[in-house]
């Protein structure tokens, strides 16, 4: 929890609150309706400089991410953390821990108080996916696989042979635990221990991103993947909306052309393990680029978990699912999101 209190603190200039920007709004509304240039003014410059404060503050906190020595780079480092773990007769955290955490960090209920929360809607969007893949799939591979909550509460793979793809043994464990019937490795996914050409749907949850080398990484899925194969990732959005002031929205809006000027993360600290892993965040332009090099074509590529204020949605997981329906159509916002979702298929 304070891993994610320290990332929305630099999501933020020194105006910190949603409703400090509407107050800003409407008095530059007000002010240029009654042609005070002068007022107007005032407003555009406080705006410039929390934009300028906010970019400050996430370069040092990036930075300071890229400095820091406890950094877990390889299979063997994510080896050391499950033996600890085992040391203490415990468990690897796994993303349906993470689903609660999230939730009570946001002050909702837990997934037990209420089962249809909105971090379901990841994974209702790769069974969307998946239920459009124009064949019968033989083989499905889940690449940081965790708990293999995709396939056992939403059914991705059911019926199938599932892969499941992970570095923590302890994470596979509770995998198989799930799906007894069904395959774990332990593995990175950037060296999948997989044939050439043995699967037809691989997808990708909150994973890429903590791959040393995300561009490899896909060169794998789609290596293992059939001509015709889909490959579905989600993952961070560099484009990501942070704050509503007016300059951080243009620059989002100028990275849509290029995005030199993002701030990309690369390294973020473990919300469970208190060092700094690998955590990029993509463009849309790092996703086209890597797709078209592995021999991909992208079928679908927009954003999803997008800002809006809670007041307006009042904990309504409907209100969520058609608040995230409705943003991902519209041109530009629909890249704004939390997360970017890209579908590619390999071509024959």
């Amino acid at each position: 929890m304070r891993t994610i209190a320290e990332m929305k603190a630099i999501d933020h200039g020194f105006l910190t609150r949603h409703r400090s920007f509407y107050v800003a709004y409407f008095l530059l509304a007000i002010s240029l309706a009654f042609q005070s240039l002068w007022g107007a003014g005032t407003i555009l410059l406080i705006l410039i400089t929390d934009w300028i404060v906010f970019r400050s503050r996430r370069g040092a906190a990036l930075a300071n991410f890229n400095a820091n020595p406890l950094t877990m780079k390889t299979i063997a480092d994510h080896q050391a953390v499950d033996d600890l773990y085992s040391k203490e007769g415990k468990s690897q955290p796994s993303m349906s821990d993470w689903v609660n955490l999230a939730r009570e960090t946001a002050g909702g209920p837990s997934e037990a108080d209420d089962p249809n929360i909105e971090d379901d809607e990841r994974y209702l969007d790769i069974r969307r996916v998946y239920d459009r893949f124009p064949r019968s799939p033989d083989v499905v591979v889940d690449v940081g696989a965790n708990d293999g909550r995709a396939t056992w509460r939403f059914g991705v793979g059911a019926g199938r042979t599932v892969i499941g793809i992970d570095v923590s043994y302890l994470l596979l464990k509770s995998f198989l635990s799930n799906l007894p019937d069904q395959i774990a490795l332990q593995a990175d996914g950037g060296c999948l221990p997989l044939e050439d050409e043995c699967a037809d749907f691989l997808f990708c949850t909150e994973t890429l991103e903590h791959i040393p080398d995300p561009a490899a990484a896909v060169d794998e899925f789609f290596r293992v993947l059939k001509p015709g194969g889909w490959l579905m990732i989600q993952s961070p959005n560099a484009h990501r909306l942070r704050n509503l002031n007016l300059f951080h929205i243009l620059t989002l809006i100028v990275s849509l052309a290029t995005d030199t000027v993002l701030q990309k993360k690369k390294m973020h600290e473990n919300t469970w393990h208190n060092a700094i892993t690998y955590h990029w965040d993509f463009s849309v332009q790092d996703y086209r680029s890597m797709i078209k090099e592995a021999g991909g074509s992208v079928l679908e590529l927009k954003s999803a978990q997008f800002f809006v204020p809670r007041f307006l949605l009042r904990g309504s997981q409907d209100a969520f699912t058609t608040k995230e329906r409705i943003l991902s159509r519209i041109p530009l916002v629909r890249y704004l999101g939390a997360d970017l979702v890209v579908v590619a298929v390999k071509n024959d």
